[in-house]
């Protein structure tokens, strides 16, 4: 909406204007609609001065925001300025949107009529709607501080548009208004006068025709135009370069180089530590893998509980064992009996135990950041990356609202989603954690390929248990009971199951029940905790006069 203050200073104006005698007594506008899709413009205009006066000055209008928000710029290249057909003295500048022509010489006066023609191509000017192309111009801007005797609009079009795939719609009077500007199409021109405009009185045009009959700018050249218009578009990418930037520096692992195999469990590390070294997570297989070490190492027997050969639920049944628990499994233990007593069902843990898994979690991260394998916390680091992300992302939603532009709301939000994707990756481990990882990465290629005739020659029983939780911790369970078919005969005594058969490789998958039992067991938790141009002519009722691109007015000097 444009400023009452404006009006005054146009209106008194434009009396000054009558009461000296200035007026445009012929001005003739004619828009030259090119196959390239450009507009070639040249405005023709007789001007009465009864005072010296240096010239005029034309302010063409080329910069819009649009009802998105995004900002929108025509590209005006002035061809020629000249007054009673003679070369002028000119000076351009671009301020507030507009390019601001003042033609004459500055150390000469003129009187009487002199006739102005200005000429200049645009790009930019057609606008795409569904199948049709607009072309919706302010022929004559409603920003002239001068009366107008008389006004001719021509629009040309190229000969590839047929005369009966044209519509158009004029208007003309003063911002806003939509008195009908009549226009009329003569073989491949559409022309319309008007006689006795007042000052901040404009005449307006819109036309649509199919697409198909223009050659239309590629969408490579309209998205960097929209680049070079709207530098806030440029914030996602700058995010992508300073996120890539900072995981260069802060969160990038140290090289790996060679992984030699590994065929014990790595010094110091638990299997569902070396669960977390492989993704920077703890994940529930992680804490079904500290179950079964545990279970290894004699602080509790595994029963299955059901009335057929499946197993319903699991009971776990709390010993006194005597081999070194890491911190974590230590918690974990006091964890899984807490209140309890000695024997509980993993059924009774559920909508329960999730509580606790976040601080085992916590614990175990703790444990290999004092150990010196991380730099920092993994999970506040990933938490404080999410953090940012999502404080950007609803950053750009405020700013998006404020600043009334959805563009800018999107770029800054994706910024935040840029953020957010960066978030799962800036965890880094130390020297001493990549030690520790190829360890645990070299006992997982062994699991992966161990063949039998090597574990022939191992001690079977001790060997199988041993390495079991860490093939938990790393997915392939299934993988390593499978290898010992025909070396075991029996399921180890820490585990009590209802098998019709036993084989090491039915075993496995029983080891996989489990673990997906665990899994619900450490996730599951009860439901309660939980103004511009708007770039449309209105051809059925919407434009008005003023509302298109171009314009602008001027006055004398």
């Amino acid at each position: 909406m444009r400023r009452p203050t404006f009006f005054l200073v146009l209106i008194f104006l434009g009396i000054t204007s009558t009461l000296l005698g200035e007026e445009i007594r012929d001005y003739r506008v004619t828009l030259g609609l090119e196959s390239d899709a450009s507009l070639l413009v040249t405005e023709r205009s007789t001007v009465f001065f009864d005072f010296p006066r240096h010239g005029i000055i034309r302010e063409i209008p080329y910069s819009y925001r649009l009802s998105t928000g995004e900002r929108f710029k025509l590209r005006i290249a002035m061809e020629e300025v000249r007054a009673d057909g003679d070369p002028v003295p000119v000076s351009i500048r671009r301020t507030g949107g507009k390019l601001v022509l003042k033609i004459g010489d500055p150390n000469r006066y003129v009187e009487g009529t002199v006739t102005y023609l200005i000429r200049y191509r645009v790009q930019r000017a057609l606008r795409v709607y569904g199948d049709e192309v607009e072309l919706y111009w302010n022929a004559i801007g409603t920003d002239w501080t001068m009366p107008i005797a008389h006004a001719e609009v021509r629009i040309q079009f190229p000969e590839s548009i047929p005369r009966d795939a044209i519509r158009f719609v004029g208007y003309q009077g003063g911002y806003g208004f939509r008195e009908p500007f009549e226009l009329s199409l003569a073989d491949r021109e559409l022309v319309g006068e008007a006689e006795a405009l007042g000052p901040g009185e404009g005449l307006t045009v819109a036309v649509r025709f199919p697409k198909g009959y223009v050659a239309l700018p590629g969408f490579g050249q309209s998205l960097l135009w929209f680049l070079a218009d709207n530098a806030y578009a440029g914030i996602p990418l700058a995010t992508l370069i300073a996120m890539f930037g900072i995981w260069w520096v802060k969160g990038r692992d140290p090289r790996k180089g060679t992984i030699p195999v590994e065929y014990g469990p790595p010094k110091g590390v638990g299997a569902a530590a070396a669960g977390v070294l492989v993704d920077d997570r703890f994940d529930p297989r992680d804490l079904a893998a500290g179950i079964l070490s545990l279970a290894v190492k004699g602080y509790l027997e595994i029963v299955e509980i059901g009335k057929g050969d499946e197993p319903e639920d699991y009971e776990l049944r709390r010993l006194e064992g005597s081999r070194e628990l890491t911190p974590f499994e230590e918690a974990l233990l006091e964890a899984l009996f807490r209140g309890k007593g000695d024997t509980v069902r993993l059924s009774a843990l559920k909508y329960e135990f999730y509580q606790e898994a976040a601080g085992l979690a916590a614990k175990l991260y703790m444990e290999l950041t004092e150990r010196g394998l991380y730099p920092a916390n993994p999970d506040r680091v990933r938490g404080f990356y999410r953090t940012l992300g999502i404080g950007i992302a609803v950053l750009g939603a405020m700013l998006g609202v404020w600043q009334g532009s959805l563009y800018l709301g999107l770029a800054v939000g994706l910024s935040g989603v840029i953020v957010l994707l960066f978030a799962p990756y800036m965890p880094r481990k130390t020297r001493k954690g990549m030690e520790a990882l190829r360890a645990v990465l070299g006992l997982e290629e062994y699991i992966r390929r161990a063949e039998k005739p090597y574990l022939e020659l191992a001690a079977a029983e001790k060997h199988f248990e041993e390495l079991l939780p860490y093939a938990m911790a790393f997915g392939l369970v299934e993988r390593w009971t499978g290898k010992f078919e025909g070396l075991l005969k029996a399921p180890p005594t820490w585990y009590e199951g209802r098998f019709p058969t036993y084989s090491p490789y039915l075993f496995g998958a029983r080891l996989f029940v489990f673990q997906q039992a665990a899994h619900t067991v450490a996730t599951a938790a009860p439901r309660s905790a939980g103004g511009g141009w708007r770039g449309s002519s209105g051809f059925g009722g919407g434009g008005f006069s003023g509302g298109g691109m171009g314009g602008g007015g001027g006055s004398s000097w």
